[in-house]
């Protein structure tokens, strides 16, 4: 039987209940994100679900069960059973009233971001559920509007990384190397020089310290546009934090066109809950063991008040480039998840609902409890696909 706990009580049950998960053996899991958001995401788009179910079903990664969106509203204290996830799926339901749908939409949006394509682009990229061109330059590219052109972009990113090639966000970037193509926001933060969004190495055989300060800089940056201090008409390439300033250091992005393009209309005064929700997928991706590999346990705690347990620390961050898209998304399945990491569910629980509680607070007191959820441990190695990831690995 699952009993649903008030939000209230949970709240002060939950550490116990956490620190119970954590002490069964630890592995991870990658997460996925729904097809759709909330029923206000869906309102953005004319393409109907069933498309982009058929789109997802066909890349066969990333997109098909919203566990993400679970884990969030979760750690805005939806009161599930933890321990019994497995028949309890209140909190992965569409517009569970906790976490707010712009919170859910930032959540989303490390997987699905906006972006837009020169006229040029996407020439080759045909539609496979209806006739004609999949791709529309003249209209910014989301997976809700353009699923097929979003399909397309994505795995031509996916093959040309398979051959060695490697996608960087200035034209400068070329003079790294013979196989470097320029790349838009999903290209990028997927295979190329923004993997940080998703608590991964930009490359093999990157220093974990190296990776961890990206990651770092990059939560440093949402964080701060969530709480207001760094404000929606700032230039990316003009901001005091190095990674931004390196990564969009040719653009003229404002943190508006990074994170809303197309929709500043209707998103611009709920930039700061989006933000916020970027900053929980990148912490939740880090517990992945196809992002990151994680000590099996850690001593301590993160917080003073001993309520959140100290994760176990980073041995290795893994690069996607090199990986096999399906082995790293193996074990996505909400039913895996459930069945054999509930306690690995349980720290990435634990870690958002920490930050939710910090939402607010200036970014210097909230830093020490990042840096502790990022800890490297002492055998920390450079980064690789994962020995379980590698593309050829027929495991």
């Amino acid at each position: 039987m699952t009993i649903h706990l008030p939000a209230h009580l949970l709240g002060r049950l939950a550490p116990a209940l956490l620190v119970l998960c954590l002490l069964l053996p630890f592995e991870s899991y990658g997460f996925q994100i729904a097809p759709l958001g909330s029923n206000f995401e869906a309102k953005l788009t004319n393409e109907p679900e069933s498309t982009l179910s058929r789109v997802a079903g066909k890349l066969g990664k990333l997109v098909k069960r919203p566990v993400h969106e679970e884990i969030t509203q979760l750690a805005f204290y939806c009161p599930a059973d933890i321990p019994a996830l497995a028949n309890d799926e209140l909190c992965a339901e569409r517009d569970v009233p906790f976490a707010s749908a712009f919170v859910i939409y930032g959540v989303r949006w490390n997987d699905l971001p906006p972006f837009q394509l020169k006229e040029n682009e996407g020439r080759k990229c045909k539609k496979f559920l209806t006739r004609g061109p999949a791709c529309n330059t003249s209209q910014t590219i989301r997976f809700s509007t353009q699923p097929e052109c979003w399909y397309c972009i994505f795995s031509a990113a996916e093959d040309f990384t398979g051959k060695g090639g490697t996608i960087g966000g200035c034209p400068a970037d070329k003079s790294k190397g013979r196989h470097v193509a320029l790349g838009n926001l999903l290209t990028r933060s997927h295979y190329g020089d923004l993997q940080f969004l998703h608590s991964m190495a930009t490359r093999n055989e990157m220093p974990a310290a190296e990776t961890r300060d990206q990651i770092l800089g990059w939560i440093e940056f949402a964080w701060r546009v969530s709480t207001g201090d760094i404000k929606a008409n700032q230039r990316l390439a003009e901001l005091n934090i190095p990674l931004m300033k390196d990564r969009f250091s040719c653009s003229e992005w404002t943190v508006a066109d990074l994170y809303i393009l197309g929709r500043q209309d209707k998103l611009l005064p709920r930039l700061r809950d989006i933000a916020f929700g970027s900053v929980l997928h990148t912490v939740q991706d880090s517990f992945s063991s196809s992002h990151s590999q994680r000590s099996t346990s850690a001593e301590g705690f993160c917080a003073s008040d001993e309520q959140y347990p100290r994760p176990g620390r980073i041995i290795e961050f893994h690069s996607y480039g090199s990986q096999d898209g399906h082995l790293h998304d193996a074990e996505d399945e909400r039913k895996a998840m459930v069945t054999h990491a509930v306690e690995q569910r349980a720290e990435a629980i634990a870690a958002s609902r920490m930050l939710a509680d910090l939402g607010g607070k200036p970014w210097g007191e909230v830093r020490p409890y990042v840096e502790c959820l990022f800890e490297l441990d002492d055998a920390a190695r450079e980064s690789s696909p994962g020995e379980a990831y590698h593309r050829g690995n027929k495991n």
